[in-house]
């Protein structure tokens, strides 16, 4: 097998030693201009491709970061990735993705891994884990930006203001003069639910109403999730006659149970959703939901860990807030 190109071929093609071939690569000593010129066609003529490898042991950089998300099937989370690539690819970072469907031991084995392939930094949408298990693996070895409220103040954070988001949707039905609004959330104390929820009920207090008890269910952030815990609203010899969703897939599968049930959306059933995935726009009738930028939110992530990781900021951990808008579309 023919081997590979090294910079000792380079340096014969260009008729200069290989420690003025990796001074011209790295910067780090002066190289004229017409050796620097010598180097980059002898580059170009043998197609050689520097060792990301070797480029790392020299730089103590890999130029990677870590996306971990709890599913990357739900399509919210990919879009993150996008305006995260987006943001640290300018600056020549490359992204590595994990999906760990929020479970604890799973989210803890990325975060070993990829402390253990010294990544350059990590954003994390953790829904198990809590700060000991963060400051345990991670400590202050890698700079991390993280998407939950339980390292609020140790970490970088970027958020957006779900209560807000959930307040408005559920405000917007109040306004519609309904007022037996019931919750489809995720699973207790994972995710944003349980904000989403604070919203509701704050939208319920003010109008002088009390979110019950058996008004709230919960599910997986799934559509068979939503499917399965809507269907048990609809059942009750009493329905509630509009549903906020903790996120737009939850919303789909309140779509099915009601299709399902034979009630008319929004005529009999009004439903809310969170995030507006692409899906929203596309499912009969259109789902009215809160836009929740995800892609936005990958690019404020982005752009503070690239501050962090390229030693240009030092200081406390900072707080973004994305703000929300509900957007009106055809199922309430």
């Amino acid at each position: 097998m023919r081997r590979g190109i090294t910079i000792t071929d380079v340096a014969a093609r260009a008729g200069v030693s290989p420690t003025t071939v990796s001074h011209a690569l790295s910067g780090r000593r002066q190289v004229s201009a017409a050796t620097q010129a010598k180097v980059h066609r002898a580059i170009n003529e043998l197609g050689y491709r520097p060792s990301a490898i070797a480029q790392s042991l020299r730089t103590k950089r890999t130029q990677m970061i870590a996306l971990i998300v709890p599913d990357i099937a739900n399509p919210y989370y990919p879009a993150v990735a996008r305006g995260l690539h987006d943001a640290a690819g300018e600056d020549g970072y490359y992204t590595l993705i994990g999906s760990t469907d929020g479970h604890r031991e799973t989210e803890l084995g990325f975060l070993e891994e990829m402390v253990a392939r010294s990544v350059d930094g990590i954003v994390m949408f953790a829904f198990a884990i809590d700060a000991a298990d963060l400051t345990r693996v991670v400590g202050d070895r890698v700079p991390m930006v993280v998407l939950a409220d339980v390292f609020a103040g140790r970490h970088d954070w970027v958020r957006v203001d779900d209560a807000a988001g959930a307040y408005a949707a559920t405000r917007h039905f109040l306004d519609q003069g309904i007022s037996e609004i019931a919750f489809a959330g995720g699973p207790k104390g994972r995710g944003p639910g349980d904000h989403r929820m604070a919203g509701y009920r704050r939208a319920l207090a003010e109008a002088g109403l009390a979110a019950a008890e058996n008004d709230i269910v919960r599910s997986e952030y799934t559509t068979e999730g939503g499917r399965s815990s809507v269907a048990e609203l609809l059942a009750r010899r009493r329905p509630p006659r509009a549903v906020v969703c903790a996120n737009d897939l939850i919303a789909i599968g309140a779509l099915e149970a009601a299709r399902e049930a034979g009630i008319a959306v929004p005529t009999d059933l009004a439903i809310a959703g969170f995030d507006d995935i692409d899906a929203a726009a596309l499912v009969t009738p259109a789902l009215t939901t809160v836009l929740n930028p995800a892609y936005e939110i990958g690019q404020r992530c982005g752009r503070l860990l690239v501050d962090r990781m390229a030693a240009g900021y030092q200081g406390p951990p900072r707080e973004v807030v994305v703000p929300t808008q509900l957007i009106v579309r055809a199922s309430g």
